[in-house]
């Protein structure tokens, strides 16, 4: 047993002096938003709705009118589904009347809600607004680039989140090709 034992001596020594030293490896960025790596197309058939996102981030089903979360680190996107029976705004008087009426709404919600920009969305298939602006949401404040689509008998919500210093890199990479490429479409039953 005479030469298993330098051996044995060895091993243990190189695993002890492994474990030591000042250096300590740091825990994950939990919070970090990467670039996306590249998008990919999800289709919510029954819900008539199909849209391009990043296939690093992860996409959990939502409920009742929340169709999906997709998000990674600290920036998400929710996905909101609402069937409405009163007439949707097609015409641009109709679309300003309801992006001040949208503005109106969440600000009344979030008195911390500071409105950057707007714009009317006019596309083959759906018509739409969109508001950019910062407020607070579940108590921290956040950036955010929220779509009210209005189109076949629905209207459809894309609210992209992500914190005011990061936002306007998510925005450019993600946040904006997320929401232009939103379709809807009829419905499979």
């Amino acid at each position: 047993m005479g030469p298993v034992r330098p051996v044995l001596l060895l091993v243990l020594t190189a695993i002890l002096l492994a474990g030591c030293g000042n250096t300590r490896t740091s825990a994950p960025a939990t919070g970090a938003i990467p670039a996306p790596k590249d998008f990919r197309e999800v289709k919510y058939s029954v819900d008539g709705i199909s849209l391009r996102v990043p296939s690093n981030w992860r996409a959990v089903q939502g409920t009742g009118a929340q169709i999906a979360t997709i998000a990674i680190g600290d920036a998400q996107i929710a996905l909101w589904r609402y069937t409405r029976s009163e007439p949707l705004p097609e015409t641009r008087s109709q679309l300003q009347a309801a992006r001040q009426a949208l503005v109106e709404q969440v600000q009344r919600r979030d008195s911390t809600f500071e409105l950057t920009s707007s714009r009317l969305v006019m596309k083959r298939g759906l018509r739409g607004v969109e508001i950019v602006g910062r407020g607070t949401n579940q108590g921290e404040r956040r950036s955010v680039r929220s779509l009210h689509a209005y189109g076949r008998g629905i209207e459809v919500v894309v609210d992209a989140f992500a914190p005011p210093k990061q936002f306007a890199r998510v925005d450019e990479q993600t946040f904006g090709p997320v929401t232009r490429s939103l379709r809807l479409f009829r419905p499979e039953t």
